[in-house]
C-alpha cells in the first residue's frame, strides 16, 4: 500500500522571490492555475493555446525584470510547491481603483495544501508591494471558489466589487437580427494566432 504524500510544513517551505531557474516550475504551476480557472466557469475564462506552459514561462520570465512585479516561490527542498505573483498598478480611472498592488495569481500544489502556506505566500506577496508603495492589495477570487475567499476574508481583505457576467444574448434566447426578425447573428471564428501574452 502506497504511504501517505506528507504535507509540506511551515518550517520545510521557503518562500523567497524567483529567479530564472524557477521558470519551468512555475509555467506548470501558472498553468495548472488557468485550466482550473477554463474548467470553473469556461465562457468567462477561456483557455490558453497550448502549451499554456511556454506562455507562463515568457510572461513571468519578462515580470522578473520589472521593478513593479512580484513573482514570489514556495520551494519545499529543491521543489517549486507554490507561488505568488503581483503587480503595482497605476490609478485606473474605469473602476475607480486608485494605484495600488494587484494580486494577479496564486497556488499551491495539492500536496502542499493545509499548512498555511497559501496564507503566508499572500502574505509575503502584500509585503513586497508595500515595500514598492503599495498602500493597498486588491485581488479578484473566482465566485466558484469559495474556499480562497474564506481565506482572504480570514486575512482581512473585503468584497469591495463583485463581477457578474451574461452571455449576449443571454442563455435560452435567441438572437435577432437587425430588425428583429430572428435572423441569426452570425459569429466570427477565432484566430488561429497565437495569443501575444502582453
Amino acid at each position: 500500500m502506497p504511504m501517505p504524500r506528507r504535507r509540506a510544513s511551515k518550517e520545510t517551505v521557503e518562500i523567497r522571490p524567483a529567479g530564472r531557474r524557477d521558470l519551468p516550475a512555475l509555467a506548470r504551476l501558472g498553468a495548472k492555475l488557468a485550466r482550473e480557472h477554463h474548467a470553473l466557469d469556461p465562457d468567462r475564462f477561456f483557455a490558453p493555446e497550448e502549451p499554456i506552459e511556454e506562455g507562463y514561462a515568457w510572461w513571468l520570465g519578462k515580470e522578473l525584470s520589472n521593478p513593479r512585479a512580484v513573482v514570489l516561490a514556495a520551494k519545499a527542498g529543491r521543489a517549486v510547491v507554490g507561488y505568488a505573483y503581483g503587480r503595482i498598478e497605476p490609478r485606473e480611472w474605469n473602476t475607480l481603483r486608485d494605484r495600488c498592488g494587484v494580486g494577479v495569481d496564486l497556488w499551491v500544489e495539492p500536496p502542499a495544501r493545509g499548512a498555511g502556506l497559501g496564507a503566508r505566500l499572500v502574505e509575503a506577496l502584500a509585503d513586497a508591494l508595500g515595500r514598492r508603495g503599495a498602500k493597498r492589495v486588491v485581488i479578484d477570487v473566482a465566485a466558484r471558489n469559495p474556499k480562497a475567499a474564506r481565506l482572504f476574508a480570514r486575512m482581512g481583505f473585503r468584497p469591495t466589487m463583485l463581477e457578474m457576467t451574461r452571455e449576449t444574448p443571454p442563455r435560452g434566447k435567441a438572437p435577432r437580427g437587425r430588425a428583429g426578425r430572428g435572423r441569426p447573428v452570425r459569429r466570427r471564428r477565432p484566430s488561429p494566432r497565437r495569443p501575444r501574452w502582453t
